[in-house]
């Protein structure tokens, strides 16, 4: 009885360890999205220089995901999530020194590349913990992911008025710092190591439900990329201020902080692709009515309700990557679906600002839209295939 109870307990301390690490590497990459309008008004910078610093957050990130993440499939789990809060407070201090495009890229890529580092080996480690809970565990570990994005941009804009830029990249790295510290103690459960652990995450995609996994979790996160990119610039232009941005990140991030973990607990009773399936189409429909929107209260509104799907749709994208991965490949298929996710995301970034300067908002929110619907279709067709092939054998 102790034992079990020691165990738990050990579990839950684990869980609280890792989230807070993935808190404070989300929140350190996102409170660059609070200062896109000021680097734009300070510097007078095109549209494509803020997509080209948003972009090379989530390009670095891709890399370390593909080639570095698998590490943690053997044993280095802890490493490199220690290495990833380094990085994120080593980029927030190059990015509060920076006074050029180049020095901004620079710090942006480096923060970027701590998401590859610590994102996936926390994802695999939490899910390992205990793997009949895995959705809840991984819907835990996205509340946290996206209450960091979220609090980064919300604390961002209310402290760089008064404080200034620098002070409030300095902030966000000297948390990562802490978070290194906090960590740096505490003995991880190691995840389960085969042959097989020794290879790069390419060759997953031969497997089939891994590919369908992917094709749905990027359908209802490539998204992020555009938001990343536009959502400081779109709400100023619609007359909001620092303040309305901050709080419509933090309305759009209280469901994954109260609900994830308890939708992940659905989610392991039923299939998490089907739930990725429903949820994609309503996801897609609120995102072309944000650009007939005009006025930021009722993008609130909008925002809440997306926060609501997506807390939902989150875990179940998660849990369906990690019930495709075979033995001792949870950190490199939770690795390679965030770089396909940050590839996606990464070309968002890139081009949505370009639309959006061309043709404006309703345009961007369009096409997006479009491309989850695209996505969910293509993922849902190759899932309904495999389902009449395994009924027929």
């Amino acid at each position: 009885m102790s034992k079990q109870v020691l165990s738990k307990s050990s579990q839950r301390a684990d869980l609280l360890l890792l989230l807070f690490s993935v808190f404070s590497t989300a929140s350190a990459n996102s409170v660059v999205f609070a200062s896109m309008s000021e680097l734009q008004e300070e510097y007078g910078y095109a549209d494509s220089a803020l997509g080209l610093i948003a972009g090379t957050g989530f390009a670095m990130g891709l890399l370390v995901q593909l080639f570095v993440s698998p590490a943690a499939d053997r044993g280095h789990g802890k490493k490199l999530i220690q290495l990833g809060l380094a990085l994120a407070a080593l980029g927030s201090i190059i990015f509060s020194l920076g006074d050029s495009l180049a020095f901004f890229v620079l710090g942006r890529g480096i923060v970027g590349a701590s998401i590859g580092l610590t994102f996936p080996a926390v994802r695999a480690l939490a899910a390992h913990l205990d793997e009949n809970r895995s959705a809840e565990r991984l819907g835990a570990v996205s509340g946290m992911e996206i209450g960091g994005f979220v609090s980064g941009p919300l604390i961002g804009s209310l402290i760089i008025g008064p404080f200034g830029l620098d002070a409030t990249f300095l902030l966000f790295g000297a948390l990562a710092v802490f978070a290194l510290f906090v960590i740096t103690p505490r003995r991880f459960p190691e995840l389960a190591s085969t042959n097989e652990s020794q290879r790069l995450s390419f060759d997953l995609l031969r497997i089939r439900d891994v590919r369908v996994a992917l094709i749905l979790t990027l359908a209802v996160t490539f998204p992020t990329g555009m938001f990343d990119a536009l959502w400081d610039r779109f709400l100023d232009d619609l007359g909001g201020n620092n303040a309305m941005t901050g709080l419509t990140f933090a309305v759009y991030g209280l469901p994954f902080v109260l609900l994830s973990h308890r939708a992940g607990r659905l989610i392991d009773k039923r299939s998490p692709i089907a739930v990725v399936l429903w949820l994609a189409i309503p996801i897609s429909m609120i995102t072309v009515t944000y650009g007939l929107m005009k006025d930021p209260w009722i993008i609130l509104g909008i925002g809440l309700v997306e926060g609501i799907l997506q807390a939902t749709v989150i875990p179940a994208a998660l849990s369906a990557i990690a019930k495709a991965a075979p033995l001792g490949r949870a950190s490199a298929a939770q690795g390679l679906s965030g770089a396909v996710n940050v590839f996606g995301q990464m070309l968002a970034a890139f081009i949505a600002p370009s639309i959006y300067g061309a043709y404006g908002a309703l345009t961007t929110f369009v096409v997006v839209a479009i491309g989850i619907g695209a996505l969910a279709g293509v993922g849902g067709l190759m899932h309904g295939t495999s389902l009449l092939r395994t009924r027929r054998q």
